[in-house]
């Protein structure tokens, strides 16, 4: 599958400001079942330097500075990225065993929330997988997936656990985490992966996708896509991974300004194709 993907991000702001160092996460890395075919990131106003660097956890990250004060900032993104299933995965079981590799892991096996509220969620379900890994991961799809929210929150953080667990729903973030904090419970190790979902072509407006992955015993990362209760395939391009959603932010970054009243709006816009 090839998709074409436009992403724009636009900042306005009411008094000129001095924009600081940012990091931009709009690159697909290359990675199994996906294929960066062409990316082009423009930026408005012009960086006085760019470049780009790989973080701590893999991702593809341009840094770039800025002279001189603006007000606005834009950043246009235009990707092409090719796509194909992959193999499934080889059996594994409860509880996960990581051997060496477990150190490396630690910072994908801290928890999330206190495990407290989570045992009325991943208990059953692992009483009803017995020592099945892959059961419980699929049951535990299916099972976060009922917490699923048609509406769309734009802003903030995702919700911790507890409280989309307390409000009985949660957009896709928020069941990403839900899903990290509940198999990092049950001994897996797991990332949020921020990007783009095919959808079924009815919607012109388009927003980012969140989704889990789960890295097995072995070292292959398996995506699950509990806002669509399905396994992550050929229709998701993924962009950035790690351990916590704060970490792959798609921009990140600070200004300055004189005076002490600054107001500020962010408008996105997301067009994705594909065939």
């Amino acid at each position: 599958m090839l998709f074409e993907i436009d992403h724009l991000t636009r900042y306005r702001y009411s008094v000129p400001v001095q924009l600081g160092e940012h990091l931009l996460r709009f690159l697909p890395p290359f990675r199994p079942g996906q294929r960066p075919v062409y990316c082009r990131v423009d930026i408005d106003p012009l960086p006085s330097y760019r470049e780009e660097i790989t973080d701590a956890w893999g991702n593809r990250v341009e840094r770039v500075w800025f002279h001189g004060e603006t007000g606005h900032l834009e950043v246009r993104a235009h990707l092409e990225v090719e796509t194909q299933a992959t193999a499934g995965p080889a059996p594994c079981w409860l509880p996960p065993g990581y051997g060496a590799a477990a150190a490396g892991l630690a910072p994908y096996l801290e928890p999330l929330d206190d495990p407290a509220s989570l045992q009325s969620l991943v208990q059953p379900l692992l009483d009803a997988s017995g020592n099945d890994g892959l059961a419980f991961l699929a049951a535990l799809n299916t099972a976060v997936h009922a917490y699923y929210h048609r509406g769309v929150r734009l802003d903030g953080p995702p919700h911790t656990p507890a409280q989309t667990l307390a409000l009985g729903e949660g957009v896709c973030r928020d069941l990403t985490v839900l899903f990290m904090a509940a198999a990092r419970l049950a001994g897996f190790a797991t990332r949020f992966v921020s990007g783009y979902q095919q959808g079924d072509g009815t919607r012109q407006v388009r927003y980012l996708h969140a989704w889990p992955e789960v890295c097995l015993p072995g070292g292959d990362w398996r995506g699950y896509d509990p806002t669509h209760g399905t396994l992550v395939g050929a229709d998701h391009v993924a962009v950035a991974a790690a351990p916590t959603a704060a970490a792959v932010t798609p921009l990140e970054g600070g200004y300055s300004f004189q005076g002490t009243l600054l107001n500020s709006t962010l408008d996105t816009d997301i067009r994705i194709t594909s065939r």
